[in-house]
C-alpha cells in the first residue's frame, strides 16, 4: 500500500509555506500585468516596469496554473456532490458574483442606457469568460475536465494536453471560444501539477536543502529566459511550453528559498489571500489608473505604474479586513446557501 506523501502536511507548516510564497509571486505579477497594460494604454508610453511583465510572460499563468493543481489528488476521488461543491460550484459562485461587480464598474454606462444588452453582456461573459476573471472560470472548467479523464493514464492526457498546447501556441488549431483555446494553452500546466504533484514538492525539497545551488540555477535560468523572451522564442512552438515549465519550476524554487530563509512575509499573506487580491484588484486600479492618468501627478510612468501596483495590491487586503466579521464576507467566503450537501445515505429498514 503507498503511503502518503511526507509534504501533505498541516496548512502553515514549514514544509508548504512556499506554496503561498508561490502563489504570492503569481497574483503580484498577475496585477503587475494588468497595471502596466491598463496605464501604459492610458498615456500612450511604456515605463520600466514593461521589462518585468515582458519577462514574466513565459511563465506568468502556468505557474499559477500548475500550482493550482498541487493538491487535486486529495480530492479527486471523492464524493461526486462534495468534488462539484468544492471544485467547480466553488469558482462558479465567485466568479458569477464578481462578474456582475465589475461589469457594474466597466459598464455602468450599458446598464443606465440599456439594462437589457447589460444582462446579455453579462451572460455572454459567462460563456467567453475575456474579462479579467477568466482565471476563476477557468479553473472551474480544470476540475471537471480532470474529474472526467481521472481514469485515462496520467501520461496519455499528459500528451495530449501538451500536444494541444503546441498546436495552439503555433495558431494550427485556433477556435471563436475562449473556453477552448484557454484549455489548450494552459490545461497542461495545471495538469502537470496534478499528475507530478510529488516532482514539484521534490523541486522544492531541493532547492531548500542546497540554496546556494539554487540561487545559481535561479540566476541561470533567469539570464536565458530574459534572452529567449527578447529573441521572441516564447512564441515559437515547444519552446514556450518549455519556458512555460521551466519559468513555473523556477518559482516554486524562488518561493521554498523565500520560505525557508522567512522572509518576505507580505509576499506569503498575498499567496494565503490571493483568491481576495484577484477578484478585487480591477478596482482600485481602474479608479487610481483613470485618476492618475487624467492629473499627470506623477511624470515617470514606471513610478506611476509601481504606486498603482501597491495600491491595487494592499487595498483589497484591507477592505478584506475591515468586512471579516460583517455580512460582506460572503464577497469572499461562500456562505452556506451556496453550498451543495451532500446526500444522506439511506437508512435500512429495520429488521421484523
Amino acid at each position: 500500500m503507498q503511503t502518503a506523501s511526507p509534504t501533505y502536511t498541516p496548512p502553515g507548516s514549514d514544509r508548504v509555506a512556499w506554496v503561498d510564497y508561490a502563489k504570492g509571486i503569481c497574483i503580484l505579477l498577475v496585477v503587475m500585468f494588468h497595471t502596466v497594460n491598463h496605464y501604459e494604454a492610458a498615456v500612450g508610453a511604456e515605463g520600466w516596469m514593461r521589462w518585468i511583465v515582458d519577462f514574466s510572460k513565459p511563465f506568468r499563468m502556468p505557474d499559477f496554473f500548475l500550482i493550482s493543481g498541487l493538491f487535486l489528488s486529495r480530492t479527486i476521488t471523492s464524493n461526486l456532490t462534495t468534488y462539484l461543491d468544492k471544485k467547480v460550484i466553488h469558482f462558479a459562485y465567485f466568479y458569477l458574483l464578481w462578474l456582475g461587480l465589475t461589469l457594474l464598474l466597466t459598464d455602468n454606462d450599458v446598464l443606465r442606457a440599456n439594462p437589457v444588452e447589460f444582462a446579455k453582456l453579462y451572460v455572454w461573459n459567462i460563456i467567453q469568460p475575456t474579462g479579467v476573471l477568466w482565471f476563476v472560470h477557468m479553473l472551474a472548467v480544470f476540475y471537471v475536465i480532470t474529474r472526467l479523464v481521472a481514469r485515462v493514464p496520467k501520461w496519455i492526457v499528459l500528451a495530449v494536453a501538451a500536444a494541444l498546447q503546441i498546436a495552439h501556441h503555433g495558431l494550427w488549431i485556433d477556435t471563436p471560444s475562449f473556453v477552448i483555446n484557454r484549455t489548450m494553452e494552459y490545461y497542461t500546466y495545471f495538469f502537470m501539477g496534478y499528475a507530478l504533484h510529488q516532482v514539484v514538492f521534490d523541486v522544492a525539497d531541493r532547492a531548500k536543502a542546497r540554496p546556494r545551488v539554487t540561487l545559481g540555477i535561479v540566476a541561470g535560468w533567469a539570464i536565458c529566459n530574459l534572452w529567449l523572451v527578447g529573441q521572441g522564442f516564447h512564441n515559437v512552438p515547444v519552446y514556450g511550453l518549455m519556458m512555460g515549465v521551466a519559468g513555473a519550476l523556477a518559482v516554486v524554487e524562488i518561493a521554498a528559498l523565500l520560505s525557508k530563509w522567512k522572509s518576505a512575509r507580505f509576499l506569503r499573506y498575498c499567496g494565503q489571500n490571493s483568491i481576495v487580491i484577484y477578484l478585487t484588484f480591477i478596482f482600485p486600479l481602474t479608479i487610481l489608473e483613470r485618476t492618475l492618468a487624467s492629473k499627470g501627478w506623477i511624470a515617470d510612468v514606471g513610478t506611476a505604474t509601481l504606486v498603482i501596483l501597491v495600491v491595487s495590491t494592499v487595498t483589497p487586503l484591507l477592505f478584506h479586513l475591515a468586512i471579516k466579521r460583517t455580512p460582506l464576507i460572503a464577497l469572499y467566503v461562500r456562505p452556506a446557501w451556496a453550498k451543495l450537501k451532500p446526500r444522506k445515505p439511506r437508512l435500512a429498514p429495520a429488521a421484523a
